[in-house]
């Protein structure tokens, strides 16, 4: 993975790929530069949902229990 983390789906991706943690820069300095504190409270409450969403359309009801069995490798 590689170009940063914009979206709840990359959080998925990056934990399902083996990542502990995933950091979140250049959204919450956006969130910030345009509301300040309303603003990363925003990005952040986008994220949750987009990660919930994600969380249901693959079936894992945690996000603990993301794991690499959600990886799908085609044609090495």
């Amino acid at each position: 993975m590689d170009g940063g983390v914009r979206s709840g789906a990359d959080v998925v991706k990056a934990l399902s790929l083996g990542a502990k943690a995933v950091f979140i820069g250049r959204p919450i300095l956006y969130g910030l530069g345009f509301d300040g504190q309303q603003g990363v409270a925003e990005v952040l409450e986008c994220f949750r949902r987009e990660l919930d969403n994600c969380l249901a359309l693959i079936g894992c009801p945690d996000v603990r229990m993301i794991n690499r069995s959600f990886v799908e490798r085609r044609g090495a």
